[in-house]
């Protein structure tokens, strides 16, 4: 192989920059994307013959199957996540603060028109135990304005320190995915499917999963983003209602109907992928995060 380096130092800083910015894994011969201009290439005898390509994206599959509804209205979302008032509004009467498990315990949250009500109901909301144990809310990140929406898991304990979701290790990697791909958080909107953190980051049980869907339903629906990238099991299983592991979810898109009438009035392509958090501890499966990734850039406008 030549390469352009006059140096050893040369070639080890090039490799040192790429580390930092993320790039610890080959995909092809050639850069792709965002860095396609600015990595230092390096040709090799057989580059024009034996260029490595990327797989097609698979099919967009749509799926009948719809996780539990709660009411809806209609999606408006006019301000920064940043700018969520701290103190919690009055809640409809219908919503019951002290429910003791299912979906029954949230009420009717048709009347949370706004994020800001959205939060001040969860502020509100006694009937999870989770938030006993959690330091503080975690509601959502980014720009609410955004096309895609980034669904997580559940806070971790920074995010259960700062208050805002990804924000840890695994946060910084998500920054570097994004990044990857020619975006930031100004061009996506973060939340969990879980606000409040569970004792020892242990994975979300279905028990809190459910009690809490209303809430998450609500979200979608208030923002009512082009595509949902659903990271990690939990996430995928939840708003595709399966029990298939994400291993096999990963990279096929479906169409889910978050409309309270199930009548196709809110139909979202939903992207599962594989959780920052996994990718820290299995760093081989980046490659197929990356893929994923790709097929999220296509909704960033």
């Amino acid at each position: 192989m030549t390469a352009s380096y006059q140096s050893k130092d040369e070639l080890l800083s090039a490799l040192k920059w790429q580390a930092d910015i993320g790039i610890d894994c080959a995909l092809s011969d050639t850069a792709i994307g965002l860095y396609a201009a600015e990595t230092p290439k390096i040709p090799t005898p057989s580059a024009a013959s034996n260029s490595a390509h990327l797989p097609q994206n698979r099919p967009l599959i749509t799926s009948q199957a719809t996780p539990p509804k709660t009411p809806s209205a209609t999606p408006h979302a006019t301000f920064q996540a940043t700018e969520y008032a701290e103190n919690p509004a009055s809640i409809s009467d219908s919503l019951d603060r002290g429910g003791s498990g299912g979906q029954e315990g949230s009420g009717d949250l048709s009347a949370l028109t706004t994020l800001e009500d959205l939060k001040s109901a969860l502020q509100a909301f006694d009937g999870c135990a989770l938030k006993k144990t959690a330091s503080n809310l975690v509601f959502a990140d980014g720009n609410p304005a955004a096309d895609i929406m980034l669904i997580g898991e559940a806070p971790g304990r920074d995010e259960d320190r700062m208050g805002l979701p990804f924000v840890g290790g695994a946060g910084q990697l998500l920054d570097k995915m994004l990044k990857s791909i020619g975006m930031d958080r100004q061009n996506v909107y973060i939340t969990n499917i879980l606000p409040w953190r569970p004792p020892g980051n242990r994975t979300p049980s279905p028990e809190e999963t459910q009690l809490l869907w209303p809430f998450l339903r609500r979200h979608i629906q208030l923002t009512a983003p082009k595509i949902i990238f659903a990271l990690g099991g939990s996430s995928a299983k939840l708003l595709l209602n399966t029990q298939t592991g994400i291993l096999k979810l990963r990279g096929q898109m479906q169409e889910i109907d978050f409309s309270d009438a199930g009548d196709g009035s809110l139909l979202i392509p939903v992207l599962p992928s594989l959780h920052p958090a996994y990718l820290l501890r299995a760093p081989n499966m980046k490659k197929q995060a990356f893929l994923d990734l790709l097929q999220l850039q296509k909704y960033n406008k």
